[in-house]
């Protein structure tokens, strides 16, 4: 019995719908919660009370997370998946490093 590979890069389709599964549940959830997290600190810069700006912040937090789960599987390419998701968290911590 032989396993499907890809064209392009030679990975065992098992393996790459582990990395795809893992790009979009651990990925998505690390930039949700970078997001929440800057988002947050943002409000609050705004003049927005502190739990206020944290509370709807997290609440946005699950409609991104959803979003990006989506996102997740449904991006063609492996490598775009996890670039997009590595450069978002990047930015989202460098705001959040320069917020607070």
């Amino acid at each position: 019995m032989t396993r499907a590979r890809s064209r392009v890069t030679g990975i065992v389709a098992p393996a790459r719908m582990l990395l795809r599964v893992t790009g979009a549940v651990a990925g998505g959830y690390a930039v949700t919660a970078l997001g929440v997290t800057a988002a947050g600190a943002v409000l609050a810069r705004l003049g927005m009370a502190r739990s206020e700006a944290v509370v709807l912040a997290a609440m946005l937090g699950f409609v991104v997370y959803l979003l990006l789960l989506l996102w997740g599987f449904s991006v063609p390419s492996l490598a775009r998946l996890w670039l997009r998701l590595g450069a978002s968290a990047a930015v989202l911590a460098i705001l959040i490093y320069l917020i607070t």
